[in-house]
């Protein structure tokens, strides 16, 4: 293991709390949970942002969002090193494949990367939704496609490798092959019905506005048996892994770029409009590194995604080629045993009147209103801060209230005061990167198609 392959899977809008290793009481992860036995489970990880772009854009720089700044300009900027440059340089072949399309060349996040795979309903977001209404049912089984290339190139690849596989199985409109889809549904739901999901899912934050109770429950139902699914793909590429002799030999990293919200504070989906809640940031961890991290261990220290972009740097020998930040970062084969983070910090910028007019075109019966301009999480010592520069702040004792049920900003106006203060601070020394400053802002027709397909935008 001096060289070994990397391996990091990133399972996009995947909930922690919605893996069966970390408490959910459904069986949604059996590969997941065998993987967590061999490696370490952190449960405790929260991710920078609350969308892909940015959280993305953190993983391949090791950057905070607001040095990165992707959030604004979209196009990672020529002059910003990747930790996919910083492992080529060192000596690693570079894989990935992505259900994904803001890790492609729309964002320039598949930089540095010598050979490539976006999978079909990336490249073309409306043909899943064709594909449904036609066969009545999902056929576009883009996780198998993605495991099936990349067992490709693993098998042909000189060694070692640093390979990304980025699921997008689990984010809405949650259809899986049927199979997994009716797996936990409560009961049999008509073609016609998941039709009318599918369609209203495009437009998360009018589904929030007119949810009802049975909505509710099928959107929880469906979402459970989309993360059975992307955990079965995860299987399958173990599978190929194993039998190709290229398992054993290879450190594994699964985590999950932002989660998402199944009607929590009445809100669904991800992104802009959906709060900055701890079903949204808190994302799945898992490290398998033999002889750097211990096996079947549950580490709750306080981590985050920059975090594991700090981790491969250093298995991978190239730290230095990463670009400097003033954000922390930790090793996480250190951190499984160790302290984690004082604080973590998500963010995310405020609307460009464009996205703003085009999201109230979209979703004519939700309140925007609150979520317009900057907001972040603060976490520390077990509370969570959520700031907005409109609407009302608030604060969670996450320790003792981790469904975020009561509100204490009235209650303990001290602890919140500290955490604010504590939160500018941060601020103020976290600034932009250089390389981003001034960058002119351009959203490549691709990235807005693929978003409002996705229901990002």
């Amino acid at each position: 293991m001096d060289r070994p392959n990397i391996l990091l899977v990133v399972l996009d809008s995947a909930r922690a709390d919605r893996l069966s290793c970390c408490g959910h009481d459904r069986p949604t992860t059996p590969n997941l949970d065998r993987l967590a036995g061999e490696g370490t489970l952190f449960t405790n990880c929260w991710s920078e942002s609350s969308w892909t772009l940015p959280a993305s854009t953190t993983l391949m720089t090791g950057l905070a969002p607001r040095e990165h700044l992707s959030d604004h300009h979209r196009e990672l900027p020529r002059e910003l090193p990747t930790l996919t440059e910083a492992m080529r340089g060192a000596g690693y072949a570079t894989l990935m494949c992505s259900g994904n399309a803001f890790l492609g060349p729309s964002t320039g996040l598949d930089r540095a990367f010598d050979r490539t795979h976006l999978a079909r309903a990336a490249r073309a977001p409306w043909k899943p939704f064709i594909n449904y209404l036609l066969n009545k049912g999902w056929s576009d089984r883009g996780g198998e496609e993605l495991t099936r290339s990349f067992l490709s190139f693993a098998g042909s690849a000189r060694e070692p490798w640093f390979g990304v596989v980025w699921y997008n199985d689990c984010h809405h409109p949650y259809m899986g092959p049927g199979e997994y889809r009716a797996r936990f549904l409560h009961q049999p739901m008509a073609h016609s019905r998941r039709l009318e999901l599918v369609e209203r899912m495009r437009n998360m934050q009018e589904l929030a506005a007119t949810l009802t109770d049975e909505d509710r429950h099928e959107i929880s139902d469906l979402y459970d048996g989309a993360l059975a699914y992307t955990d079965h793909v995860l299987g399958a590429l173990r599978d190929g892994l194993e039998q190709g002799g290229r398992w054993d030999d290879t450190v594994v990293i699964v985590a999950g770029d932002h989660g998402e919200m199944l009607g929590e504070h009445g809100l669904t989906g991800h992104g802009g409009p959906a709060g900055m809640y701890r079903p949204l940031l808190r994302v799945p961890l898992i490290v398998r590194a033999p002889d750097m991290v211990p096996a079947d261990r549950r580490s709750g220290v306080l981590v985050q995604l920059a975090d594991v972009t700090e981790t491969i740097a250093r298995i991978g020998d190239c730290l230095d080629a990463l670009p400097g930040t003033a954000a922390d970062r930790l090793d996480l084969r250190g951190a499984a045993t160790g302290e984690g983070r004082e604080h973590a910090v998500s963010e995310r910028a405020a609307w460009t009147e464009r996205d703003l007019k085009r999201a109230r075109r979209r979703s004519p019966h939700f309140d925007f209103a609150p979520f317009t301009r900057h907001m972040a999480a603060w976490l520390q010592d077990g509370w969570e801060l959520v700031t907005a520069e409109t609407g009302r702040n608030e604060l969670y004792h996450l320790a003792e209230d981790p469904e975020e049920s009561r509100d204490l900003i009235d209650d303990e106006p001290e602890q919140a005061r500290l955490m604010r203060e504590a939160l500018r601070e941060w601020q103020k020394r976290v600034l932009p990167h250089p390389a981003a400053q001034g960058h002119v802002e351009r959203e490549p027709p691709a990235v807005r198609e693929g978003g409002e397909a996705m229901g990002e935008f």
